[in-house]
């Protein structure tokens, strides 16, 4: 089935507020490969038809979850500066895992690959979560900021990366001393000297 949504007719704000909620909740308790829509709307008191309406598919209903976690992971993050804008990504992307949906959403994101969404489903995933933060490094381009040869998803890597396998291995909380450190080691890795 086809969504009903086209960027000329959105889902409506009241959907929208009711299913997100809904759909982080699922992937952050069964992941992607046991995430269904049946499952969602029975535990969460909504319409499967409707859901599937506006999203058609699980796949696009977990991509659209994605993008709406890492939205909560990309406000901002525009600090006018390369150094602030890493530390300001690294803030916000501990915020959210330190929580205990943010800390599970991830998990749920990369274990577990036995089940019936596929590796397209979790790349689409995480290009989704890469194309909300990415505008960190298109700035500091634009600014001229950047050494020579840097390569944007690499640069988000170096940030994000040791921030989502802290939380992947441990329970306790980042502080913001490491993310300090983390965005410091990346803007000396990035930055233009």
């Amino acid at each position: 089935m086809q969504p009903s949504h086209t960027p000329d007719n959105p889902i409506p704000a009241d959907v929208r507020a009711r299913v997100m909620p809904a759909a982080l909740d699922e992937l952050a308790r069964w992941g992607v490969e046991r995430f269904s829509i049946e499952a969602l709307a029975e535990r969460h008191h909504l319409d499967p038809a409707m859901i599937h309406r506006y999203w058609g598919s699980p796949q696009r209903l977990i991509v659209d979850a994605a993008l709406a976690d890492a939205e909560i992971i990309s406000t901002a993050t525009d600090t006018g500066s390369l150094r602030g804008d890493l530390l300001a990504l690294a803030r916000n992307l501990t915020g959210r895992l330190n929580t205990d949906e943010g800390r599970t959403f991830v998990r749920a994101v990369v274990m577990n690959r036995g089940g019936h969404h596929d590796e397209a489903t979790r790349m689409m995933l995480w290009r989704a979560r890469f194309a909300a933060v990415r505008g960190v490094v298109d700035r500091a381009r634009e600014r001229g900021e950047l050494r020579e040869g840097v390569n944007t998803l690499v640069a988000l890597q170096i940030v994000m990366a040791p921030l989502n396998i802290r939380v992947l291995y441990s329970d306790a909380p980042v502080d913001d001393r490491y993310c300090e450190a983390v965005a410091d080691m990346a803007w000396h890795a990035l930055a233009r000297k």
